[in-house]
């Protein structure tokens, strides 16, 4: 296993990286790997054991069914799984101490922050609350059970400034698309990465998204992304359908590593951005300067996919000098 993992990365950098460097690369990967001890991980789901009710396999079937995607579902029955095999009691036994008791152990043991508690916390009392909506428990031992606070540490969107300093930094037509369509759309990198070529209007300027939870969603190019998207594409001679892709044989799509991998790039190659550029801060960017400049939150909150306005809030950096200029125009 050892040996593949290395393996697997000595291929994602053959992509990037000269063979000299690779020959450099290679020892100092096998040297830090032989620290560690190394398995598969397991995605095949795990078979249901006397100790986990049926009721969660119906749970995480209606949750599928919901639009949750397969990596949400993994984590859910992951959760669920282990907190039936730690308590060891039917669902109908369970009590509001057992699942108290469940997850301070369960910091105790793991040391956890409590935003991932929070987050196990929120999947067991999802859990317990559809039993109860189904009627196939009478009581809810979850529903004195309250949110975990944490602090919620506020993602910085980048300034006017640092924007047009990436824009400069973009030393090819890919990734000028790539900062501009990010941008432009507030696309989450995964929904970057599924775009294809078919997927882009450009006489209504409309993007067909594919994202979270499996939805389709609509944005817009601005007239920037549009000519350097046009620009990109007219460099393209292979014929794979994907929106961006590798640059070198066999032009396979460019994934979420390689999107992610291309921004850092870029971050090396620029200086004086005051903030922490990730390809998700673009979309943070979208969201505070489209509400800077008067969108109104309920669009912003469509235009990013969200289902509640609070989440879209939870992406917006309103500096302080935005703030001391509305209360003179507002607060008379």
């Amino acid at each position: 296993m050892r040996e593949k993992l290395k393996n697997d990365l000595i291929l994602l950098l053959d992509k990037y990286v000269t063979v000299d460097a690779l020959r450099k690369i290679e020892p100092q990967i096998e040297n830090i790997i032989s620290n560690y001890e190394i398995e598969a991980r397991k995605t095949e789901v795990i078979p249901y054991g006397a100790d986990i009710p049926e009721t969660v396999e119906i749970y995480i079937v209606s949750k599928k069914i919901a639009g949750l995607s397969d990596k949400t579902l993994y984590l859910y029955l992951m959760v669920l799984t282990d907190f039936f095999r730690t308590v060891q009691k039917v669902p109908e036994k369970v009590f509001a101490n057992d699942i108290r008791v469940y997850l301070y152990r369960y910091q105790k043991e793991h040391d956890i922050s409590n935003r991932t508690l929070d987050c196990k916390r929120t999947i067991i009392c999802s859990y317990f609350n559809w039993m109860a909506a189904e009627e196939y428990i009478y009581k809810n031992p979850a529903i004195t059970i309250a949110p975990i606070k944490y602090e919620r540490k506020h993602k910085k969107a980048m300034s006017q400034l640092d924007l047009e300093k990436i824009r400069l930094a973009c030393q090819t037509k890919r990734e000028k698309a790539i900062v501009e369509v990010l941008y432009s759309t507030g696309c989450r990198v995964t929904e970057l990465e599924r775009l294809n070529i078919s997927d882009v209007n450009f006489e209504t300027k409309e993007v067909i998204l594919f994202g979270k939870g499996d939805k389709h969603r609509i944005s817009y190019l601005n007239a920037r992304a549009e000519v350097a998207l046009r620009d990109y594409l007219d460099t393209r001679a292979d014929n794979n359908p994907a929106l961006f892709v590798y640059d070198r044989k066999p032009y396979a799509r460019l994934k979420k590593s390689g999107i992610e991998l291309l921004i850092r790039n870029m971050m090396r190659r620029t200086s004086g951005v005051t903030t922490h550029v990730t390809p998700h801060i673009f979309r943070h960017t979208t969201a505070t300067t489209a509400l800077d400049r008067g969108m109104s939150v309920v669009d912003v909150s469509r235009l990013l996919g969200h289902k509640r306005v609070d989440t879209t809030m939870e992406y917006i950096t309103t500096n302080s000098e935005s703030v001391k200029s509305n209360h003179k125009n507002y607060i008379v």
